[in-house]
């Protein structure tokens, strides 16, 4: 049975309240009228708000509205629900209530809301409505939120997950010196919140304002490699040959990003003309961009499986191009494990190392190497696909291809010259 009371209730009185010895107790607040703490014989303390609605019991002859039976709803439990936040939400119910509102229903679809706004099914409405229209690689994304936060977050509805959620999965991905992965997780996790908030699914993203010194990104444009890094790395990648050895290739040859070849399909390749095309959808900065082959490059393409299904495979695919490339990170591993190889024997030194180096840098290698080719910067720009500066991507509409050509013909052969 229910042994009831009324009191002030403070954060002390709740810390410190006894526990009755059998069945529960309750005790109103005196502060807040209806709102009541029921403590249970097991030490578990909750709140509820009782109410009636005005008008439920009918009208008198003369025409007062008469509140009707009493109605009991469940705030939460204490600590999870504070005092205040308790006092907070049994005010808003008794003031819908005095209205002749029953809050019963209002509650019953925002539970009903809650369960379906978990994570998970916000980001497939994310992906399918937002990323798959304005994110070149958003098979990436979804990827590293299916793999980092969906196993922590995925049934949680969108309004439970708070900042220290977040902080916590990245404190994680960081210990284990997954940097640009943090990053990335929490670059991805501002954007669905703040996609979600527009569209009211939550009323504020709790990555606003988040602060993570540890990951404040790398500045550095990157590094021109030496011809013996270039040949260290071409031979490792020889060796380790499909996919990931072919793509690293395909990036030494053209100085484009990653996601440009590793998401490549079969039916983006012009085979008469010998480009990759990528459209407005893939392409980074949302423009249309084509990357002439080289004869070099040809030939590494016609060494590539062909996969059954026509032209919608993955050209880099370890599932018979069901599916992209995945897995850089040990694919940069086992790239680096063996360059270092190929370095120490062209040295004759077993302690060589070979200075880092990241995947970006063959992009950087690209440029540098054209420049000293005599390619001016417009045609430079072109081969890798920056933005026209200013006001020349207002004017200037000329399409630079076969200047990109010439450049990445004759940068093909200037790199097949160093690493043959």
């Amino acid at each position: 049975m229910s042994k009831t009371s009324k009191k002030r209730l403070t954060n002390q009185t709740l810390e410190h309240m006894a526990t009755p010895k059998s069945g529960r107790l309750e005790v109103g607040d005196e502060l807040c009228s209806g709102l009541v703490l029921r403590v249970t014989e097991h030490g578990a303390k909750s709140f509820s708000v009782i109410y009636r609605v005005l008008g439920e019991g009918g009208m008198t002859e003369s025409g007062r509205l008469l509140a009707g039976k009493q109605h009991r709803v469940t705030l939460g439990k204490w600590p999870v629900v504070g005092l205040a936040e308790a006092r907070e939400r049994a005010r808003a119910i008794l003031a819908k209530a005095g209205a002749g509102a029953d809050p019963r229903a209002e509650l019953v679809a925002t539970v009903r809301d809650r369960r379906a706004n978990t994570f998970s099914a916000v980001l497939e409405r994310h992906i399918k409505q937002d990323a798959a229209r304005t994110i070149s690689s958003w098979q990436n994304v979804e990827r590293v939120l299916r793999l980092h936060v969906v196993p922590h977050l995925g049934d949680r509805p969108m309004a439970d997950i708070r900042r220290a959620d977040v902080h916590e999965i990245i404190d994680n991905l960081v210990a284990v010196g997954k940097i640009g992965t943090a990053r990335e997780v929490r670059k991805q996790l501002n954007r669905i919140f703040n996609w979600a908030a527009d569209r009211e699914i939550i009323s504020l993203n709790p990555l606003s304002g988040l602060k993570r010194t540890d990951l404040a990104r790398n500045t550095e444009a990157g590094r021109a490699l030496t011809d013996l890094e270039l040949r260290s790395i071409w031979a490792a990648a020889e060796e380790m040959r499909y996919p990931f050895g072919s793509l690293y290739q395909f990036l030494m040859l053209t100085g484009q990003r990653r996601a440009e070849w590793a998401l490549s399909q079969r039916s983006e390749i012009d085979t008469t003309n010998r480009w990759l095309d990528l459209g407005k959808q893939r392409f980074k900065s949302r423009r249309e961009h084509i990357v002439p082959m080289s004869d070099n490059l040809w030939a590494l393409f016609e060494r590539l499986p062909v996969w059954a299904g026509a032209n919608d495979y993955f050209v880099f695919s370890s599932r018979h191009g069901r599916v992209p490339v995945a897995g850089f990170s040990q694919g940069k591993t086992a790239l680096d494990e063996l360059a270092q190889e190929y370095l120490r024997k062209e040295l004759g030194k077993p302690d060589a190392v070979l200075q880092h180096y990241r995947i970006h840098d063959f992009r950087v290698t690209c440029e540098t190497r054209l420049a000293h080719l005599g390619f001016n910067q417009e045609v430079r720009d072109a081969v890798l696909g920056h933005a026209k500066p200013g006001l020349q991507k207002t004017y200037n509409k000329h399409d630079y291809l076969a200047e990109k050509r010439a450049a990445l013909q004759t940068y093909g052969e200037h790199l097949l010259g160093i690493v043959q």
